[in-house]
């Protein structure tokens, strides 16, 4: 299997490892790059006694993505618009209440929705992609191939990558950046149908996968669920829409994070100034950390 770390797993861990749930969290306390929660059988935590935050959009959240619109010399913007689509829904459609019947059923409180696409020339500017430093938080969310090259280490075994940019002390995340490796499709040929052939990979299990590191998941221990950081494409199940499954695990990760909430009572009467809802509260959220320049980029290596 190609690794979705992108790096081998070497011996000697940086911190302490614990066994507490299969699905795994992103923090503020970045992990070393090496480390696979499959493999030590547990989620990353420090030595050092220093907090680690839980990262997460705000609550209540619609999150936009964008697609770069040249999208790949290997797969058209039409599909890459569709796995991502697909890849997000998983996730939004979540049922937080396992068995549950009607109004009883209900998805994670934080939802992504597609924005579009966005000229190649902005997309090479953006600020998740590109270091503008630590006090501006670039807001959008983009999807794009690398077709030319792999700027980053583990150009033979890593599948795409995801960075997240988010509040130092909050652990609010501000930004988050999906780049895919199609840059040896030789090798690694991307596809789009499902099943994959043997030899090929499937972007739709790729995209599903860092629409999980969108979301704040880490890597998972359970080696069955779509967060586990080997790529096993073949394996993903589908809904009659053609939705990818989530697993047990992936489910009890998203719905931690974002657990079911009930509607903001409605406002009564006149009022002035800006309602409360999800754009005002992550627009003042943004903004606060900004002037302080609280906000660190970390890269999630993925798929």
């Amino acid at each position: 299997m190609r690794t979705l770390c992108g790096v081998a797993v070497i011996a000697a861990p940086l911190g302490v490892a614990r066994i507490s749930r299969a699905f795994c969290r992103t923090t503020t306390t970045l992990a070393p790059p090496n480390y696979d929660p499959g493999a030590r059988n547990a989620c990353w935590t420090t030595t050092d006694g220093s907090p680690a935050v839980d990262l997460a959009w705000p609550a209540r959240s619609r999150v936009p993505y964008l697609l770069d619109s040249i999208a790949s010399r290997y797969v058209s913007l039409a599909d890459a618009t569709r796995a991502a689509h697909l890849a997000f829904d998983a996730w939004n459609q979540a049922m937080c209440a396992p068995g549950c019947q009607g109004s009883a059923c209900q998805p994670p409180n934080v939802q992504a929705f597609d924005n579009g696409s966005i000229n190649p020339d902005a997309a090479a500017d953006d600020c998740g992609l590109i270091d503008c430093g630590v006090t501006y938080h670039d807001p959008q969310h983009i999807i794009v191939f690398r077709d030319d090259s792999w700027p980053y280490n583990g150009v033979g075994t890593t599948l795409a990558l995801t960075t997240v940019t988010y509040g130092r002390t909050s652990g609010t995340i501000f930004d988050a950046d999906i780049e895919i490796n199609s840059s040896d499709p030789v090798n690694k040929p991307l596809t789009v149908q499902e099943p994959p052939a043997p030899n090929a990979y499937s972007l739709q299990f790729i995209l599903t996968h860092e629409a999980g590191h969108f979301f704040g998941l880490a890597h998972a221990t359970d080696a069955t669920a779509i967060m586990y950081a080997n790529y096993q494409g073949g394996l993903l199940q589908f809904a009659s829409d053609g939705t990818p499954l989530l697993t047990p695990d992936d489910l009890a990760g998203i719905c931690t994070i974002y657990p079911p909430l009930p509607l903001p009572p409605p406002s009564s009467g006149c009022a002035c100034g800006v309602s409360v809802g999800t754009s005002a509260s992550f627009a003042a959220a943004s903004a606060s950390l900004a002037l302080l320049g609280l906000s660190l980029r970390r890269r999630r290596r993925g798929a």
